[in-house]
């Protein structure tokens, strides 16, 4: 019955933002309340309910106990349970990486109530008399002071926050109505457990945010003691170090991705790696893998973008420029999908997708990253990888993992990683999207000119070896003119220039839009190609 009813709320619920569905549950629990303490005929109103069957034996608890312990450890390592952690942390990128946000939470709305109709079964069948009182807002206080004081991100977490929550209210409570301690009375202290309870709260916010356990899970810590235990046994230190020296001296050197030379394709995969990875053409893609048709987006009277065209061909690199406010960004926010154009047509692979939601348009097959990195900052990097994965045991994934270098932090959270490493990330989880096309915004922001250079490897690579096509918004011009085939510059939402980069880099108006209007008189600007470190 709880399942059902979740159900019926949920589809409202999930629409709403965070904040907003955190008081519509608040909202629900009052609503619910007032209607069993009125239905006197169902409830028995404030009287309460007695003479319920006392079905809930110690061993039935317990039982139903691990079972929802198992299910609740197996949904939250799967990967419908990462994809709900993803929603949480950033709802936007977590859909960009095709993972259906109101699905998801819907799923795990219904499925939590389902686990709460069971445990208050459990519990009523426990006691001989009760009434709506007892499942009202005191209950719900101690669930979240729960999650808060055990940790959330663990169901290890919840266990212990549920166990100390349990046996301070059971001493408090004593304590509270007053106890004697030999000749020694201490006095009723009302309220004590609500108040005991809320300083809890307030010191595992302050000195413990994430809970005790944050996200560590009891199996995970058993199982790292056991491998390293595994590791000391079977090689000892001197055996390892020898192996390790024959290992470099027999074992060619591999030549990473990375280090291939700047403009040259780097080999594409053989075998499982690109078995099952389409060509553009076989995608349906034999003349346009994107065209965009007189696009325009407004905000509030702004025109952000007005009668925009462009269009990608199958393994092309466009160049996106522009100045500042431009609306580069709001381009490919159209694109894939996180705003619906107020016009213009927008066709992938042959489809109109203008208008689709951002899952639909990731699962289609364009993938992209964000100017303001948008990671998941609770997520390791295995875990941003296997959410936004189409196939996340296939051997092209663990490619991508390979070409961006991410072996050494793949159990690394995304919050704790440095910048040019996040960057990385990123492209990464765009990348095992298997993408038909893939959108980077400005995602050589922040480098010097050598990351820059490596970046260049990475995404020429990328294209090479994925068959995809790229779309890439970057200032640094540098980049652009020596990664794309054809740039595209807008200014003030306006096309003003498009071509080959030479021609556009000595276009008057591209010139304008960079460097402004000369003055009368005044020297044509130089052509920013031909030895200038400063263009970009």
């Amino acid at each position: 019955m709880a399942a059902v009813v979740a159900l019926l709320v949920g589809g409202a619920l999930v629409r709403m933002r965070e904040s907003a569905m955190a008081m519509g549950t608040l909202a629900l629990l009052v609503f619910v309340y007032s209607g069993f303490s009125n239905w006197s005929s169902l409830t028995r109103g404030t009287i309460g309910l007695y003479g319920v069957p006392n079905h809930s034996t110690v061993w039935v608890t317990l039982v139903a106990l691990l079972a929802v312990l198992l299910h609740a450890r197996l949904y939250r390592s799967s990967r419908s349970g990462m994809r709900l952690q993803a929603s949480r942390e950033d709802p936007v990128a977590a859909a960009a990486s095709g993972v259906n946000v109101r699905m998801e939470r819907l799923g795990s709305w219904v499925l939590s109530a389902a686990v709460m109709g069971a445990g208050g079964a459990l519990w009523a069948q426990s006691y001989l008399a009760f009434g709506p009182d007892a499942f009202y807002f005191d209950i719900t206080f101690a669930l979240l002071a729960m999650l808060v004081i055990g940790g959330r991100a663990s169901v290890t977490g919840a266990v212990a926050g549920a166990a100390l929550i349990t046996i301070a209210t059971d001493m408090l409570t004593r304590v509270e109505q007053g106890v004697a301690l030999g000749a020694l009375r201490i006095p009723a202290v009302p309220g004590l457990v609500r108040f005991s309870i809320a300083l809890l709260i307030i010191l595992a916010l302050v000195f413990r945010p994430q809970g005790l356990f944050g996200r560590w899970e009891l199996d995970d810590v058993v199982r790292r003691v056991r491998r390293r235990l595994r590791e000391r046994r079977v090689v000892p230190p001197e055996a390892e170090a020898v192996e390790g020296e024959a290992e470099v001296a027999e074992a060619p050197t591999p030549v990473p991705m990375r280090d291939a030379a700047v403009g040259v394709p780097a080999p594409a995969p053989t075998g499982a790696a690109l078995a099952h990875v389409p060509a553009a053409e076989e995608r349906g893609a034999a003349a346009s893998v994107l065209s965009a048709e007189e696009v325009s987006k407004s905000f509030e009277g702004l025109h952000a973008l007005s009668d925009v065209s462009l269009g990608v061909g199958p393994g092309n690199v466009l160049g996106l420029i522009g100045p500042n406010g431009s609306g580069k960004t709001t381009l490919l926010n159209v694109l894939s999908g996180i705003f619906p154009p107020d016009a213009g047509r927008v066709r992938f692979l042959g489809r109109d997708i203008a208008g689709s939601t951002p899952h639909h348009i990731a699962r289609a097959g364009i993938a992209r990253t964000f100017q303001n990195i948008r990671l998941f900052h609770d997520l390791t990097v295995r875990e941003h990888i296997e959410v936004a994965a189409v196939d996340p045991g296939s051997a092209d994934v663990q490619d991508v993992i390979s070409w961006l270098g991410l072996e050494p932090v793949l159990e690394e959270l995304g919050g704790n990683l440095a910048y040019g490493v996040q960057r990385r990330v990123e492209i990464a989880r765009a990348a095992v999207r298997r993408p038909a096309l893939l959108l980077l915004d400005e995602p050589a922001a922040g480098m010097n000119e050598a990351e820059s250079d490596e970046l260049l490897r990475d995404i020429l690579a990328i294209r090479d070896r994925l068959r995809c096509s790229v779309v890439v918004v970057d200032h640094d011009l540098r980049l652009i003119m020596q990664l794309c085939e054809r740039i595209h510059v807008l200014n003030e939402g306006r096309t003003v220039a498009e071509g080959e980069p030479r021609e556009v880099a000595v276009d008057p108006a591209v010139v304008e839009a960079y460097l402004g209007r000369p003055r009368s008189g005044a020297p044509e600007p130089h052509d920013p190609v031909e030895g200038d470190d400063d263009a970009g």
